[in-house]
């Protein structure tokens, strides 16, 4: 054999060789891939299950979100629930109100059926309840199943003891959206309190979107709406933007800058003042945003200019605030805020005594996600806050399975230390909502969310000391 030879028998196990762990690094990618790609099985469902079930649903944002309240109790203990679900063989998602008279262990719909049966889409109903048992409720609904999501209006209902009283668009409908360049503006996510000391006064608050919010130009699919508020001196019956206004009227909380408010939450201190809070996207931060607050110390006849009370001090993007009121004359605010070096959203906490607010604080650092906090105090005026843990914090249609697991925490302010626990560790638990009112000493009354994805999930209700 030549060294010619030589060189080319070389040459050939060599480039044998090349191709072999050529190969062998590819296949080894490909396994790698798979696996990688993969969604990880369900978590097994550890732990004690808590609490009874009130409903199913085939949303897994049927409580979402923690802004309002959806839970409430009359004088007598009749226990009410306002989430959102599918009618049985009828058309998109209801707003439904269930009922209990057995401390929460058997539910049924009030009414038969959702609030209003019809063709409409309803979504993310919101209970109130004053001194004189009189359940409230709003949402926002879509004029119809093949609306396509172009025509979202505030309506308004109420139990007058035996059947909902008619619903009704309240204020007014508010033409505006349709002259959009995108037909995604509409009015979506109200509030609704009741006076404190008059339970035929209420008030509610929205985000929403008009002509003058257009007239800026610059709409895109998430801009152009503000935070919106309407109340009612006759128990529901019509509706203003203030005392001796004409019937219809609303009033804008925030001036119209062609940037997107969300999530507006309200509620009324000891003293009669009104509060509302919301998010907003502000110029210059890009995508984050920061909570904005107004006041009303005279019933809502005027109100506050905007302001955004809460310093960054702990990371950027504030969302979903939620607040209550005790019986000192304190308001009390969490919110979810990221964090500057890890992508992980931790709950935060301020409250408003003697005209100024809190310095912000961590309530329950650790290394979990936490979304959609809610906060309620109790009548001796001990302070509860809960979340659940992992994301995604949206999502359209059902969330894969990568995202189960998720838990619900609660914390409570002991003097000046907040103490935490996880109070359910089973299956994938999310959107923990308080009662509209405070609660008994030391008891925390809850619904939440229950269940891996796919769906359907169930709607649980549980009471425990704590």
């Amino acid at each position: 054999m030549t060294s010619e030879d030589q060189k080319r028998k070389g040459s050939n196990w060599k480039n044998i060789t090349l191709a072999t762990t050529t190969m062998a690094v590819l296949l080894l990618l490909v396994v790698i891939i798979q696996v990688a790609t993969q969604a990880p099985p369900a978590p097994v469902a550890r732990g004690s299950d808590i609490g009874n079930t009130i409903a199913s649903t085939t949303d897994w944002q049927g409580l979402a979100w923690g802004e309002t309240r959806k839970l409430a109790e009359s004088s007598n203990g009749t226990l009410y629930i306002g989430y959102r679900s599918q009618e049985r063989g009828g058309q998109g998602y209801k707003a439904f109100v269930d009922f209990s008279n057995d401390h929460g262990v058997t539910w049924a719909h009030l009414g038969g059926g959702p609030i209003f049966p019809s063709t409409q889409i309803q979504r993310v109903p919101a209970l109130a309840m004053g001194s004189n048992d009189v359940l409230q409720v709003v949402w926002y609904g879509e004029l119809g199943a093949s609306a396509g999501g172009v025509d979202r209006q505030i309506w308004y209902s109420r139990w007058t003891g035996n059947a909902w009283l008619t619903p009704k668009i309240i204020p007014e409908h508010i033409d505006g959206f349709q002259q959009a360049t995108d037909p995604t503006h509409w009015q979506e996510h109200p509030d609704i309190i009741v006076d404190r000391f008059d339970p035929i006064r209420l008030y509610v608050v929205w985000e929403g979107t008009d002509l003058s919010n257009l007239a800026l130009g610059n709409c895109g699919s998430t801009n152009c709406d503000t935070p919106m508020f309407t109340m009612s001196t006759d128990m529901g019956d019509t509706w203003s933007s203030g005392p001796g206004l004409a019937t219809g009227t609303y009033y804008k909380l925030a001036q119209p800058n062609a940037e997107s408010h969300s999530r507006p939450g309200i509620v009324e201190d000891s003293n009669m003042a009104l509060h509302v809070t919301w998010y907003r996207n502000d110029p210059g931060l890009g995508a984050r945003s920061l909570i904005r607050y107004v006041v009303s110390t005279d019933g809502g006849a005027t109100w506050s200019s905007e302001t955004a009370p809460i310093p960054t001090t702990y990371g950027s993007d504030q969302r979903f605030p939620s607040m209550s009121a005790d019986s000192q004359g304190r308001v009390h605010l969490v919110w979810k805020e990221k964090n500057l070096l890890l992508s992980q959203n931790q709950t935060l906490y301020s409250v408003l005594s003697g005209g100024s607010w809190s310095q912000p604080v961590v309530i329950h650092p650790d290394q979990e996600d936490q979304l959609t906090p809610m906060v309620q105090v109790d009548d001796q005026g001990s302070v509860y806050v809960g979340w659940h843990t992992g994301g995604p914090f949206d999502w359209q249609g059902d969330p894969p399975s990568v995202f189960d697991g998720s838990q619900i925490w609660l914390a409570k302010l002991n003097g000046t230390v907040w103490l935490g626990r996880q109070v359910t560790n089973f299956a994938t638990n999310r959107f923990v909502n308080f009662p509209v009112s405070s609660m008994k000493p030391s008891t925390v009354q809850m619904i939440w969310v229950e269940g891996n994805s796919p769906k359907p999930y169930r709607i649980k209700y549980a009471s425990f000391s704590f």
